[in-house]
């Protein structure tokens, strides 16, 4: 269990690290870009040792299959993501000078892009949450926090959107505050909750022993 307990503390620190990166991230003026890419690898290499863990016993997915493709698309989505923003079209003078066919083209684009990253990320991170919780390795009723980070961090994207709408125009200033302080809260919840959370059950990992303490 000795591997079990290192793996989770050494993720739980990964993603409590990405945690306080991306509250800092912004108020680093000038590297504010570099800032991001470190983010990323930094989730990306405790998002996969949470999937292969330094031993099975340590994989939060037990290594199953399913699991860790489903985990390696979190990981490393974000930096995919990153690698093509530079080649994709840009919404700026220079688009909307060279025509609209050309402004719109781009839009349509970006659109696509939009879409289907929400969907390869949402679809992953639901994947990856019900495998934790299947796999019986994190205890009960921890084995459902990732999903539970999961839906918060999808509320913060939706709950915005429908107070936007149905406020047009007016207190648009003060929903934008409670936009940006949602973002934070379901940006949190899937790092520095999780992280937390991951130190916490380490900590309780029986060593030499392949019991983990139940909660009460």
């Amino acid at each position: 269990m000795r591997q079990r307990r290192l793996t989770w503390m050494i993720g739980g620190i990964g993603l409590i690290v990405c945690g306080v990166m991306g509250m800092l991230q912004y108020s680093l003026f000038g590297i504010a870009q570099t800032t991001g890419f470190v983010l990323d690898v930094v989730f990306a290499a405790a998002v996969l040792l949470f999937a292969v863990g330094l031993s099975r016993e340590a994989s939060v997915v037990a290594r199953r299959p399913l699991g860790v493709i489903a985990l390696a698309v979190v990981a490393l989505w974000p930096l995919m993501t990153r690698a093509v923003q530079p080649f994709l079209p840009t919404m700026d003078a220079a688009t909307f000078e060279a025509g609209m066919a050309a402004y719109r083209e781009a839009e349509n684009v970006l659109t696509a892009v939009f879409f289907a990253n929400l969907l390869v990320s949402l679809a992953a991170s639901l994947l990856a949450s019900v495998q934790i919780a299947r796999a019986g390795v994190v205890p009960r009723p921890w084995n459902w926090a990732p999903l539970w980070a999961l839906i918060a961090s999808a509320a913060a994207g939706v709950i915005p959107q429908i107070l936007f709408s149905a406020a047009g125009s007016a207190g648009t200033q003060v929903y934008a505050e409670i936009a940006v302080l949602l973002g934070t809260v379901g940006f949190l919840s899937r790092t520095l909750g999780l992280g937390i959370l991951a130190l916490v059950l380490a900590t309780r990992v029986r060593t030499g022993s392949v019991d983990i303490y139940r909660s009460s």
